[in-house]
């Protein structure tokens, strides 16, 4: 029976493990793996690299990556085979277990003495719970998963099918006016809303935008819901009829906290893996809400991202 992947609840923000957060996890737990007496670690690809590196450069003991096919249940081995007898076992999470138990199947079945170890399980659906892990039952995060979110992994994983690279490729949310066509200043809309609106509506689209693909993209515009129409019709008429639009419902307020909370919501519940924010404030708040989410400010002056990382205090 198939575990659902709770990933699959749109609505849910994600805890966000970074780099470091996966770091100060995996320490914490050397000691006990220390004492287990593992003459090397095999590190599961791809999920278990970035950790099992991180395993073996704490104990000192060399690092081998094994592979592991979910439809044929084959483990295969990327370089040597581990040497010594006692193998400490390395992936970043057991969700289901069906990895874990896997490849430690097929370490046993060689001959070798196999402990299991993840950064994070979840006792609500794994049916292996490592030897060495921390329990976590909310929707977990890693950087290096982030693609495990994009509506065609979700797809692919709502039909009962494992998580695959192949749709795993970037997903970009996308901020409008700024974006793809200059803004007009907030002092124009309190001035004259409805020339500041006209204008607006005229403007053609800047020469060079973000880099993205337009069928893996979502515009997610502060514009509220009553201006979708004449949006959609601005997107269209510039050939960006194809991208999915988002405006911003009655229930977010009008000021930058809550436009800013609902893109990172909005953006979350798409299953973006990027979002690109025109204004800086916003990008700096929208990296606060969703760590797991690559926040970009774009400088259409010098048709440049600028990477965004924060956090509240």
């Amino acid at each position: 029976m198939t575990v659902p992947w709770k990933g699959l609840a749109t609505d849910r923000m994600p805890v966000f493990i970074g780099y470091d957060r996966a770091e100060r996890m995996v320490s914490a737990l050397l000691g006990r793996a220390e004492a287990w007496g593992a003459d090397g670690v095999v590190a599961i690809a791809r999920g278990g690299l970035v950790p099992g590196t991180m395993v073996s450069c704490g104990l000192a003991l060399p690092l081998f990556i094994a592979s592991y096919e979910r439809k044929t249940n084959v483990t295969s081995w990327l370089g040597p085979k581990p040497l010594g007898r006692r193998q400490l076992l390395v992936d970043d999470c057991s969700a289901t277990g069906t990895t874990l138990a896997g490849v430690r199947d097929a370490l046993l079945r060689d001959g070798y003495e196999c402990a299991t170890f993840a950064i994070v399980h979840d006792p609500d659906t794994t049916a292996l719970v490592p030897d060495f892990s921390h329990p976590m039952r909310e929707l977990f995060r890693f950087p290096w998963e982030r693609g495990e979110a994009t509506p065609a992994a979700r797809a692919q994983r709502a039909s009962g099918n494992p998580a695959e690279r192949t749709f795993e490729k970037p997903f970009f949310g996308l901020d409008l006016d700024g974006i793809f066509l200059p803004d007009i200043s907030r002092n124009h809309y309190d001035t004259d809303l409805d020339d500041a609106l006209r204008r607006r509506h005229l403007l053609p689209p800047f020469a060079s935008l973000p880099p993205f693909a337009a069928d893996r993209a979502v515009v997610i515009t502060g514009r509220p819901e009553m201006d979708r129409a004449v949006t959609a019709e601005w997107l269209a008429r510039h050939g960006f009829g194809a991208i999915p639009l988002e405006c911003r419902p009655a229930s977010f307020a009008s000021d930058i906290a809550s436009v800013s909370r609902y893109k990172a919501e909005t953006a979350t519940r798409w299953g973006c893996t990027h979002y690109v924010e025109s204004e800086a404030e916003q990008a700096v708040r929208i990296a606060a809400l969703a760590p797991h989410l690559v926040v970009g400010w774009w400088s259409a002056d010098e048709i440049r991202v600028w990477t965004i990382g924060a956090t509240a205090v």
